[in-house]
């Protein structure tokens, strides 16, 4: 790694060793844009696909993706698939069976049980990646359903965000995968050769929730990131329920003189998590960090741009359950170029949001402020 750069990506990254030259990295910062590289991944796999995803719908939709898997277990590529029990709950037995059947490898992530230890319950595989010949990957905070889909394939086009990724970084996607599938399957497999080239000059790394020696990893990706800024901080996070260390650190960020933006759901598919928000936003405004939430269809998106420099993106929301539970995986990325785009995508964003003023929470009615305080009591649950 050259001087220059490394100096500068040490001072935002918690583990310099841990990134990785030699990447091209394209924003995709719409359905349209994610689902196109998707499908496009799937069509050109040579030897290999590892898909790695919380919710897998039997819809439309999930079955579009499944021919599209099917198609080339048929052509000989090895295809395997993990999903998450809870995630996807509502999806027939019978539509991974049939996955099977077709010689696609299935495997169920922490399956549920009627008599279940609780906190063994809430673990969840809570990614959303795709990655084809070690080269290859796309990283989001897209589920597999109708919800998530473009309206041009019929979908709701939930308000998300991902990135297309090649080199070195996705061997270390694709290892992921391969020790989550090991831990459920219990069998090592041969997926095929590796070949990462390195075709760009991004610098990448990937910080995920996996385990215990794992868990704060990505928290303390963001804590180094947030302690580092200068200039500014935007986030934009579907579930915001920060712990203390994050809630504080952006506080003392904009104590500092750093401009720190947040991004909220106006419409949520977990009204629940949105009420236990409002508890912490008086106290984050007060000392001036900006809330906005956002007007148009469902948010879904777990992203930060700061300094127009470190972005991070995938599935990791900054809330207690991806913190503890969930198995999670973000990317981090140092490049310019990627950084002003976030950044410009962020301020048009702006311009669909509503401020949150102190204002607005103090007026906000006495059996809110009581639900709020009730949900955010329980928001390890949550």
């Amino acid at each position: 790694m050259p001087g220059e750069d490394f100096y500068r990506i040490k001072k935002y990254c918690f583990r310099p060793e841990s990134v990785a030259g030699g990447n091209a990295a394209r924003l995709l910062p719409d359905a349209s844009s994610f689902f196109r590289e998707v499908f496009e991944i799937i069509e050109k796999a040579e030897k290999n696909i590892f898909l790695e995803i919380y919710e897998f719908a039997d819809d439309d939709f999930g079955r579009k993706v499944f021919d599209a898997l099917k198609k080339k277990a048929e052509q000989g590529v090895k295809v395997y698939v993990i999903y998450d029990s809870i995630g996807s709950w509502f999806s027939e037995k019978g539509f991974f069976e049939e996955m099977e059947n077709c010689g696609i490898n299935v495997a169920e992530y922490n399956p549920a049980r009627r008599f279940y230890n609780l906190r063994k319950f809430f673990r969840r595989d809570h990614r959303k990646i795709i990655a084809a010949d070690f080269s290859r990957a796309c990283v989001g905070g897209f589920n597999l359903s109708l919800d998530y889909a473009p309206e041009s394939m019929g979908g709701r086009e939930w308000k998300d965000c991902g990135v297309l990724l090649s080199g070195p970084v996705c061997e270390k996607i694709s290892e992921l995968f391969l020790q989550t599938w090991r831990k459920i399957k219990n069998e090592d497999i041969d997926p095929g050769k590796s070949g990462a080239a390195g075709p760009g000059s991004s610098y990448v790394s990937v910080a995920s929730g996996s385990g215990i020696r794992n868990y704060f990893s990505i928290r303390r990706n963001y804590k180094c990131a947030i302690d580092a800024a200068v200039e500014e901080i935007f986030i934009t996070n579907a579930y915001f329920l920060p712990d203390r260390i994050i809630y504080r650190r952006l506080i003392k960020a904009a104590m500092r003189g750093v401009s720190v933006k947040i991004m909220l759901p106006g419409k949520t598919d977990h009204p629940y998590v949105r009420l236990a928000s409002w508890a912490i936003l008086p106290g984050l405004i007060k000392n001036g960090v900006e809330i906005y939430e956002w007007n148009s269809k469902i948010l879904h998106s777990k992203t930060a741009v700061i300094d127009s420099f470190w972005v991070s993106l995938g599935s990791h929301n900054l809330d207690h359950r991806s913190l503890h539970y969930n198995l999670e995986l973000n990317v981090n990325i140092y490049d310019e170029n990627l950084g002003r785009q976030m950044r410009e995508s962020f301020l048009n964003d702006l311009k669909n949001c509503q401020p949150v003023t102190l204002e607005r929470c103090k007026s906000r009615s006495t059996a809110a402020k009581f639900l709020s305080r009730f949900f955010y009591f329980f928001r390890a649950w949550l």
